[in-house]
């Protein structure tokens, strides 16, 4: 019996209905699925939102779990808060509007505790609040705080160090990084915009991106450098030590009256720069980027944190460079580490600021921070015998200097600082913007190691 006309007509519709209902199927599959996370993550999607506002992000903590950080709920919300604005240069800030930076941004998806797609689609199912994972860091509350009053009102940085062991096995924790002027984070979404355009750059973390000429600061690097290399020997008879050096118009002298038969350990000393040019006739440009490179002053340490490094320059003057008013650039962070390596025998930091991470059963994990490519800068008897010719007072071996600064002939003060003097365990770094006053910056790091040494 031959189909009618009818018949065709109803089956071909089914067909259409059928293709209709896979490609729905399909569509529901490749947009509810497939295309999911891409959906959620945009930025217009309320829903982006209203989630984020319910997550339970972790907690940040101190070395001794005092709390840097946490989410409080209010209406169902979570919102953020900082028992200690100090810390804000390190635990930096969480803002739905303005995003994050510090350790908020570098571990954001751990104190989010965000995990895979299908346990997220079986959190949300169940209702369940998204929570994050704790995170204890090396700081010092107590530590931090006295770094930030030690500043004050000065625009600079401060860095404090807990060197590793002879070992190398333990690694060099930062026990505070202090950044003038500073912010407080709890009112960074009131504040942001007047932050953000402020002349003297609140935001900015100075310690690990402000760019600074870093003049004779550069001494006892170069010097520990130029010893291992042969170039010079320490009880080597230096001619017109406290000769002047003209810089932007400015003569310089040693900081201190080196004696008339002076030696390159006098010139360490007394901090001399007339000596340190001289060196051009026995360091080349080559080699004395060598030095910087081994030191670590051409690349950033590995820190969890917004680092910046001036892209590389080669040296126009090698004179210039040899007392550091040359192209390099420096951060407070990168002199921290290449001093702490005269202080650990010659090996370059693994530098640490987060200390442990938590489970969610909460079982505390141990960090391990990421190994330096160089491990060491000069051999331990170089790096011993520069320290032992840095002036040493009251268990404090220490190194200061004024830089000149950029054309308009501006000066910073620098201190660097080790404790105890026979076998350091402590580093400081100071460095104060526009203050030519040598004593106020020594004060300023002396005091932190006596306040480490005493705690």
């Amino acid at each position: 019996m031959k189909p009618d006309a009818s018949t065709g007509k109803v089956s071909q519709l089914l067909r259409v209905i059928l293709a209709a209902f896979l490609a729905v199927a399909f569509s529901l599959v490749f947009w509810t699925v497939l295309r999911a996370p891409d959906i959620l993550a945009r930025d217009d999607n309320p829903r982006l939102v209203e989630s984020e506002l319910r997550i339970q992000r972790g907690r940040i903590l101190d070395r001794d779990g005092r709390l840097l950080a946490q989410s409080a709920r209010t209406d169902g919300i979570f919102g953020r808060r900082y028992p200690l604005p100090a810390a804000s240069p390190v635990v930096g800030y969480y803002s739905l509007r303005y995003g994050t930076a510090g350790i908020e941004e570098s571990y954001d998806s751990y104190l989010r505790g965000e995990n895979g797609f299908w346990q997220a689609q079986a959190r949300d199912l169940l209702h369940r609040t998204q929570m994050g994972h704790d995170l204890r860091l090396t700081l010092d509350t107590q530590l931090q705080t006295q770094a930030d009053a030690l500043l004050g009102d000065r625009r600079g940085a401060l860095l404090l160090l807990q060197l590793g062991d002879e070992a190398g096995s333990d690694a060099t924790q930062i026990l505070a990084l202090a950044s003038h002027p500073g912010y407080d984070p709890n009112l960074l979404d009131e504040k942001f915009d007047q932050l953000s355009s402020a002349e003297e750059a609140p935001l900015l973390n100075r310690v690990t991106q402000g760019q600074y000429q870093p003049g004779l600061a550069l001494q006892p690097f170069i010097l520990a450098g130029a010893l291992d290399e042969g170039s010079i020997a320490l009880d080597e008879p230096v001619d017109h030590a406290n000769r002047p050096v003209i810089v932007n118009g400015v003569a310089t002298y040693c900081a201190s009256s080196p004696p008339a038969a002076a030696t390159w350990a006098d010139v360490l000393a007394h901090r001399c720069p007339g000596p340190m040019q001289d060196l051009a006739d026995r360091v080349d440009a080559a080699e004395l980027s060598t030095i910087f490179a081994e030191f670590g002053l051409t690349e950033q340490p590995r820190l969890p944190l917004n680092t910046e490094t001036a892209v590389s320059t080669p040296i126009s003057s090698t004179a210039l460079a040899l007392i550091g008013q040359d192209t390099l650039v420096v951060t407070p962070l990168q002199v921290g580490a290449a001093w702490a390596a005269l202080a650990a025998n010659g090996r370059l930091p693994n530098l640490q600021l987060v200390a442990a991470t938590q489970t969610e059963n909460g079982a505390w994990i141990d960090e391990q921070p990421p190994a330096n490519q160089t491990e060491t800068a000069v051999p331990a008897d170089i790096a011993n015998s520069i320290r032992q010719v840095l002036p040493a007072q009251e268990g404090i071996t220490a190194f200061s200097t004024l830089v000149l600064s950029g054309p308009d002939g501006g000066t910073n003060g620098w201190y660097l600082g080790l404790t105890p003097e026979s076998d350091p365990r402590y580093a400081v770094v100071v460095v104060l913007e526009n203050n030519p006053n040598l004593q106020e910056v020594e004060k300023i790091g002396q005091e932190m190691l006596t306040a480490v040494k005493f705690q």
